[in-house]
C-alpha cells in the first residue's frame, strides 16, 4: 500500500476559515476565528485520511515571478485584513504545536510549492492529496494526486481525480491550464480573453485539444466575433496561461521524511489552545494546562574584575534587572550563538561601566531586549551613549495586545514560543520591578537571564511578523523603539521644584481643609470621622435624610460620583466633595511629591510609561505628573512648584483641540473642516449651529453646552451622560445631541461607520495604524455593546493624538540632538509638551517646537499649538 501524502494550501484554508466564521476573539481581543477554523479542518483530514505525512504551504510577502512577468498580476488586490495577518504568525505556532512542517519560498506562491513537492512525491510513490479553495491546483491531478477543493468557506469539501475530470469537464487534467489562459482569473487579475467565460474556454479546449492547436485554426472556429477575440488577443492568451502555470520545479530543500507524522507537543499546544481559549479543542484533544516545557538554559559565564570588556559582532540579546528608583541588580548580554556574560549589580559602577561600554555604544552590534528603557536611563545618565538596540519584546507585545494588564516576559514565552522560564527562586514580579532579584546568586541570576535571552531570540521573528501581518512593523521600529530613548533622556532630565513653594502650599492647604472640617460638622450638628465612609453615610442619609443614590453591600456608598449628585441640591455634599479634593491635594500631589525629590540634583524625575494605556497615550508614575486635577484652581498652582532652573525659563506647547481636528479630519465633516480652516472658535460655532443663533449671539453658558458636546461627542457619550455633565434634563441634553448630529452630518456618518467597522474587525485603528480591540462589540448585553461602541468611536481619535504627540517628540528630540542646544524636552502630559530652555535660546526653540507640533502629521485641517513660557509650570503666558 503506497505512503500517503496531504498538502494543504495554508494561504487558502486560512482565509476561507476567516471569512467563513463570524469576527470571535479572545478575552483580551486577539482575533481566533482563522486560526480555530483552519485547526478544526486540519483535525478532521488527519482523522479522516490518516495520512502518514503532512505538509503545510504558505505564501511568502515578497514579490513572485509572475509580477515580474506581469505587472498587474493581484494588482487589485486590497490586501489581508489587520484581523487575519495577526493570526498567520499564531496558525505557524500551533502548526509547530502538531509538529506539521511548514515551506514558503521567496518568488514563488504556495501553489507551486505544493506543486513541486506532490510532484516530487509522485515520483517517489506516494500518493498525493492536495488541500485547497484554488482551481489552479485541478491541472496537478494525475494517478498519484488528487486534489480536496474547499467549496462553502471550510465545512463542505470536495475530492477530484482524474476521472472525475474527464466526466464534468471531457478534459484532462493538463488542459486546464489552457483553460485558464482563456478564460482568465478575476481573483489572480489574469486578463485571458475578453468575453471568454469558463464554459466557452472549455468548450474550445475540449474541441481543438490545446491552446496551440486552437489559436492555429482560428479559421475553423465558428462565430465571427469569437475568432476575431481570439485573434486580437492570441498573446494575451498565451500570457494568462503561463501566469496559470504552476510550477512543479521550484528550488525547494525538503525531504518526505521530514514530513512524516510525529506525537503533538502536547504541553506547547495546550499553551496556545488555552491562551487563545479554545476550550472545545482542548478537550478533543485531551491537552491538559499543565506547566510548560521549561526553557533550555544557554552556557552563561558570571563576569568577575579584571576580566576583558564585553564584544561580540553579531546580534545579542540584552536582559537587565532594576530594582526601583533604577538601582542595577545585574545585566546579561547574550550572542546568538556562544556563551552569554552575567554582568551582576554588585561589582560596582565603575567595573560594571567598564565591562559593558564599549558594546552598548558599538551601533554595529544590533541589541535586542526587554523593556530596555530603565537599561537605557542607567547608561545614558552615567555618559553612555547607547546604540544599536532594535527590539524591545514588551513593546513589540504592547502592540499587539494593548489591553493587557502586564507584559511579563516569562507569560510571553509562554504565549508565543509554548515553553516557560524557570525564575529564580523568591523572585516574584511587582508589575514594572522585580523583588528578590538582589538575593539572587550570581550564577542562578545568570541561568535565568540566559534563559530570558534564548527566549528573546525565538521570539523576535514572530513577534516581528504579528507586527507587519497588523500593518504596525512601521509603528513599532520607526515610532515606539526609538521614542524609548527620548523618554530615557526626559526622565534623567527631570523637572526642578521649589520646596519652599511645596511646604508653603501645603500648609496653606491643611488650614483650608481643617476650616472645611468645622464648616461640615458646624451645618451637620455632629462631630464626626468626614473620612469614614460608614459615618458620612449614616449623617448624610440618615441625619439629615438626603436621598439614597446607591448602596453597597457593606452600606451606603459616598462616592464622588454619589456626591456629584446630590451637591446640587445639598451644600453639606458640596462642603464634602470640596474637602474630599483638598485632602487628596495635600496627600498626594504636595506630600506626595516631597518624597519624590531627588537629593542630589532637587529634581523629580518621573517615570514615562509607552505600555499601560490602550490608547497609546503615555502615562506617568513614581510620581504622576498626569493626574494633577487641574480644573480647580488651587490644584492648577499645584504647578507652581514646578519651575525652570537658573538662566532658563519653561516653554509650554499644547495642542488645541487636537482631538476635535482629528475627528474633523476623520469624518470629513464640511462644517467642522471649515471652523477650523477659518480659526473660528470651534465651540462658539458648535453652539451657534446647534441652537440656531448668530455666532455673535452665543452666550457663554450656549458655549459650555456646545464644548460639552463637542467632547462629549468624541467619547460616545449619551443623552444621559450628557444631561449628568452640564445639569439639563435627559430630553434636553438628547436634543442637543440630535442637533449637532444634524449640522454635522458627516460626523455621524463617521461614527456609524466606525462602529461598523469594529463590527465588522474585531477591532480599530488609529492613524498610524495602531490598534485596539474591542471584543465586546458583538455583545448580547447592551452595556457591554455600549461600552464597546464608545471605545471605537474613541479610540481612533484619541490614539490618533497620542501618535502625533509622538512624532512630534521624536522630531523634536532629533533636532535638540542635531543641533546641541542646551534646551531639554522635559515633561509631557496630555496634549502638552514642557521643555526647559535657556533665555538666550528661547526664541528659536519656540519656533521649532511650534513648527514640529503643527507639522507632526498631515491632517485635512491645520494642527494649532499654543505656545506659552514662563518661570514655572503654573505662571506662562
Amino acid at each position: 500500500m503506497k505512503r500517503r501524502l496531504v498538502l494543504i494550501d495554508g494561504n487558502s484554508l486560512v482565509n476561507r476559515a476567516f471569512f467563513a466564521l463570524p469576527p470571535f476573539s479572545t478575552a483580551s481581543g486577539e482575533p481566533t476565528n482563522a486560526v480555530y477554523g483552519f485547526v478544526t479542518m486540519l483535525l478532521r483530514l488527519l482523522e479522516e485520511e490518516n495520512p502518514d505525512c503532512v505538509a503545510v504551504a504558505f505564501d511568502r510577502r515578497t514579490p513572485t515571478f509572475r509580477h515580474e512577468q506581469y505587472h498587474s498580476y493581484k494588482a487589485h488586490r486590497t490586501g489581508m485584513p489587520d484581523s487575519l495577518g495577526v493570526q498567520i504568525p499564531v496558525l505557524k505556532e500551533v502548526l509547530a504545536g502538531f509538529g506539521i512542517p511548514i515551506f514558503e519560498i521567496d518568488g514563488y506562491e504556495a501553489d507551486d510549492v505544493l506543486a513541486t513537492m506532490a510532484s516530487r512525491a509522485e515520483g517517489e510513490g506516494y500518493e498525493s492529496l492536495i488541500v485547497t479553495g484554488d482551481r489552479d491546483a485541478l491541472q496537478l491531478v494525475s494517478p498519484g494526486i488528487k486534489c480536496m477543493l474547499t467549496k462553502k468557506g471550510i465545512s463542505e469539501t470536495r475530492l477530484v481525480g482524474e476521472a472525475d475530470l474527464v466526466e464534468e469537464y471531457g478534459l484532462a487534467p493538463h488542459q486546464f491550464v489552457d483553460v485558464k489562459g482563456l478564460m482568465g482569473d478575476t481573483s489572480d487579475n489574469i486578463p485571458g480573453v475578453p468575453g471568454i467565460g469558463e464554459k466557452t474556454a472549455v468548450k474550445l479546449v475540449r474541441e481543438f485539444g490545446s491552446l496551440e492547436n486552437l489559436l492555429a485554426n482560428l479559421d475553423k472556429v465558428k462565430g465571427e466575433r469569437l475568432r476575431s477575440s481570439l485573434e486580437k488577443w492570441r498573446d494575451q492568451a498565451l500570457m494568462s496561461r503561463e501566469l496559470s502555470r504552476l510550477v512543479k520545479d521550484v528550488p525547494l530543500e525538503f525531504r518526505l521524511h521530514d514530513c512524516e507524522r510525529r506525537p503533538l507537543d502536547r504541553e506547547c499546544l495546550a499553551a496556545i489552545f488555552e491562551r487563545l481559549e479554545f476550550r472545545s479543542l482542548m478537550e478533543k484533544l485531551d491537552l491538559t494546562p499543565a506547566a510548560s516545557a521549561e526553557l533550555a538554559i544557554p552556557p552563561v559565564k558570571v563576569f568577575k574584575p579584571g576580566d576583558t570588556a564585553l564584544a561580540w559582532d553579531g546580534p545579542v540579546q540584552v536582559v537587565a534587572e532594576f530594582s526601583g528608583g533604577h538601582g542595577l541588580l545585574g545585566i546579561g548580554v547574550f550572542p546568538s550563538g556562544g556563551t552569554g556574560v552575567y554582568v551582576p549589580g554588585d561589582l560596582g559602577e565603575t567595573e560594571i561601566l567598564r565591562a559593558v561600554s564599549p558594546l552598548f555604544s558599538d551601533s554595529s552590534v544590533l541589541k535586542d531586549g526587554y523593556r530596555l528603557k530603565p537599561l537605557l536611563v542607567y547608561l545614558k545618565a552615567r555618559g553612555v551613549r547607547p546604540q544599536g538596540f532594535r527590539f524591545d519584546a514588551e513593546l513589540a507585545a504592547y502592540l499587539l495586545d494593548p489591553s493587557r494588564s502586564s507584559y511579563r516576559v516569562e507569560d510571553l514565552a509562554r504565549e508565543h514560543l509554548g515553553c516557560g522560564i524557570t525564575p529564580p527562586g523568591g523572585l516574584k514580579d511587582s508589575g514594572r520591578a522585580r523583588k528578590g532579584f538582589e538575593e539572587v546568586p550570581p550564577q542562578e541570576a545568570a541561568s535565568y537571564m540566559a534563559q530570558v535571552a534564548l527566549a528573546l531570540q525565538r521570539m523576535r521573528p514572530i513577534m516581528l511578523e504579528a507586527l507587519e501581518g497588523g500593518g504596525m512593523a512601521s509603528l513599532f521600529a520607526d515610532l515606539e523603539l526609538p521614542l524609548t530613548e527620548v523618554l530615557a533622556d526626559m526622565e534623567i532630565a527631570g523637572v526642578e521644584v521649589d520646596p519652599g513653594q511645596l511646604e508653603e502650599m501645603a500648609k496653606d492647604l491643611e488650614s483650608r481643609i481643617h476650616q472645611l472640617e468645622a464648616e461640615i460638622h458646624g451645618m451637620t450638628g455632629v462631630k464626626f470621622n468626614i473620612n469614614s465612609t460608614r459615618q458620612l453615610g449614616e449623617v448624610l442619609f440618615e441625619r439629615l435624610r438626603l436621598p439614597v443614590v446607591k448602596k453597597t453591600k457593606t452600606g451606603y456608598s459616598t462616592d464622588a460620583e454619589v456626591l456629584w449628585q446630590l451637591a446640587s441640591h445639598s451644600d453639606v455634599a458640596a462642603r464634602v466633595l470640596e474637602y474630599r479634593q483638598m485632602v487628596k491635594l495635600k496627600s498626594t500631589y504636595l506630600d506626595g511629591l516631597r518624597a519624590f525629590i531627588d537629593p542630589r540634583s532637587g529634581r523629580i524625575h518621573t517615570t514615562f510609561h509607552q505600555t499601560i494605556t490602550a490608547t497609546g497615550r503615555l502615562s506617568s508614575a513614581e510620581p504622576n505628573l498626569q493626574n494633577i486635577p487641574i480644573r480647580l484652581d488651587l490644584g492648577r498652582r499645584v504647578r507652581q512648584v514646578f519651575r525652570a532652573r537658573e538662566g532658563c525659563l519653561l516653554l509650554s506647547g499644547d495642542y488645541s483641540q487636537i482631538e476635535l481636528r482629528i475627528l474633523a479630519h476623520l469624518s470629513g465633516d464640511p462644517v467642522l473642516m471649515e471652523a477650523f480652516h477659518r480659526g473660528e472658535d470651534i465651540h462658539t460655532r458648535t453652539a451657534a449651529e446647534v441652537f440656531g443663533v448668530d455666532p455673535k449671539k452665543v452666550n457663554p453658558e450656549m458655549r459650555d453646552r456646545a464644548k460639552a458636546v463637542n467632547f462629549g461627542i468624541v467619547y460616545g457619550i449619551s443623552d444621559f451622560g450628557l444631561s449628568r455633565d452640564i445639569g439639563v434634563s435627559k430630553a434636553e441634553a438628547g436634543q442637543y445631541i440630535q442637533g449637532y448630529f444634524r449640522r454635522y452630518n458627516g460626523v455621524r456618518y463617521f461614527i456609524s461607520n466606525i462602529i461598523a467597522e469594529a463590527r465588522a474587525r474585531g477591532h480599530i485603528s488609529t492613524i498610524l495604524g495602531r490598534r485596539r480591540f474591542v471584543p465586546d462589540i458583538n455583545s448580547k448585553n447592551p452595556a457591554q455593546r455600549g461600552f464597546a461602541e464608545r471605545t471605537a468611536i474613541n479610540t481612533p481619535i484619541q490614539g490618533s493624538a497620542a501618535d502625533i504627540i509622538k512624532l512630534a517628540m521624536l522630531r523634536i528630540h532629533r533636532r535638540l540632538r542635531e543641533s546641541r542646544h542646551e534646551a531639554r524636552m522635559i515633561l509631557q502630559v496630555h496634549d502638552e509638551l514642557i521643555f526647559e530652555v535657556p533665555v538666550e535660546e528661547m526664541e528659536e526653540i519656540q519656533a521649532l517646537a511650534r513648527e514640529e507640533m503643527e507639522n507632526a502629521y498631515p491632517l485635512d485641517v491645520p494642527l494649532k499649538v499654543d505656545i506659552k513660557k514662563g518661570p514655572n509650570w503654573y505662571d506662562m503666558k
